[in-house]
């Protein structure tokens, strides 16, 4: 865009998901249905994974944070999301936009990596079954969802950093305003419900499988760790987004900050990242107990989980603080609707009055880069998986060895 007005604003205006007023209060429901379905599956998840000794493996470890990731990522979104349909003014404020951009950011990096683990812990299980307890150990578990979080957070800040770092026109802008799922006032309240819904059945979900991995001795294994991360990582990439979502279904003025919008977006790409290289992980952890089981416990051991879920977190972080630096750091004109229901790089983006190419070219390329290797080594790792099924002989082994990356599938 050409340059003008440069003066900051407060505040942007979110278009949401439709414009037309009949259809806000069902979409309101509709969304918070979702959501409470999302938060209470995760929160079972969440739950039941903690308290049940026989679920702490490292599965159901990755797959505890996993639905704490997701619980996070649809909290950050649907609350402003819900609110938005129920009030007239859709604007979310100039930190409110970054902080839900941010915390949207934190949760999918964090996703996309958590994921990335559980996919290296199937790979282990299936590829490697005899040395599983000790390539994906529970200190490994650790050390990735660990790693998983650190890089999505620093992600999600260099990231939110980025797209608030510029300046927006329209008089000094501290706020955004977020056009929601639908801009319809009788689709508000059925919308928040629907998203209210999704999102306790996200928590519910995700804190369930949290619980279980993490209460019952039996699942704390690589398996567990890494599905108990990457609920974690699902339990924040919702969390990021559905409050302000749900609250924004509420309310006629539909703002968020500008730094709770680098937030949300830097949240948000912590662990969309961390959940893409979690499961990943999953996935090699998974191949090496089915490729390769007698060296399971070498190869996946504790330490190694640790460090994998370390390095996710790390990179998820790393790269959200990346990206959102990236965003906030060119310059907003003219208006500060974001036409979503969230802070996401790309709406914001196309606010700004000033060059976005490099601010452009950092989240596209990160973003391919971040898929890529993690669908490579998810690929590769569920590849060989079956290429080791395939070469058992008995049906009862096949059985067995698909069963093992059943939660992940």
């Amino acid at each position: 865009m050409a340059p003008g007005n440069l003066t900051q604003v407060t505040e942007f205006i979110l278009t949401g998901v439709s414009d037309r007023p009949e259809l806000q209060i069902p979409l309101f429901f509709v969304f918070l249905l979702i959501y409470g379905l999302t938060v209470a599956g995760n929160l079972g998840i969440i739950t039941l994974t903690s308290v049940d000794a026989q679920l702490h493996t490292p599965m159901y470890f990755l797959l505890r944070h996993l639905a704490v990731i997701n619980l996070g990522d649809s909290t950050v979104i649907a609350p402003e999301m819900l609110v938005n349909f129920l009030v007239s003014k859709k604007t979310i404020s100039y930190y409110g936009c970054a902080a839900q951009l941010g915390g949207f950011l934190v949760f999918i990096v964090a996703e996309t990596f958590m994921l990335a683990a559980m996919a290296y812990d199937r790979y282990v299980a299936i590829c490697n079954p005899l040395l599983y307890m000790v390539v994906v150990s529970p200190q490994i578990c650790l050390l990735l969802v660990s790693l998983t979080y650190l890089y999505s957070l620093t992600t999600a800040l260099t990231v939110t950093s980025c797209v608030f770092s510029v300046s927006y026109c329209s008089s000094n802008v501290t706020e955004f305003i977020l056009t929601g799922v639908s801009d319809r006032p009788e689709l508000q309240i059925p919308l928040f419900f629907v998203f209210l819904l999704i999102y306790g059945l996200t928590v519910a979900g995700n804190l369930g499988i949290i619980t279980l991995t993490s209460v019952d001795a039996q699942l704390h294994t690589p398996m567990y760790f890494l599905l108990r991360h990457l609920a974690v990582i699902n339990l924040g990439d919702s969390t990021v987004i559905a409050p302000e979502m749900l609250v924004n279904f509420l309310v006629s003025k539909k703002t968020i900050s500008y730094y709770g919008c680098a937030a949300q977006l830097g949240g948000f790409l912590v662990f969309i990242v961390a959940e893409t290289f979690m499961l990943a992980a999953m996935a090699y952890d998974r191949y090496v107990a089915i490729c390769n089981p007698l060296l399971y416990m070498v190869v996946v051991s504790p330490q190694i989980c640790l460090l994998l879920v370390s390095l996710t977190y790390l990179y998820s972080l790393t790269t959200a603080l990346t990206v959102t630096s990236c965003v906030f750091s060119v310059s907003y004109c003219s208006s500060n609707v974001i036409n979503h229901f969230y802070c996401d790089n790309v709406p914001l983006l196309a606010l700004s009055c000033s060059d976005t190419y490099i601010p452009e070219t950092v989240v596209f390329s990160s973003a391919g880069i971040n898929l890529l290797f993690s669908m490579v080594i998810l690929l590769i790792s569920y590849f060989n998986i079956v290429l080791a099924i395939l070469r058992i002989r008995s049906s009862e082994g096949q059985r067995k060895a698909f069963s093992t990356c059943a939660s992940h599938m």
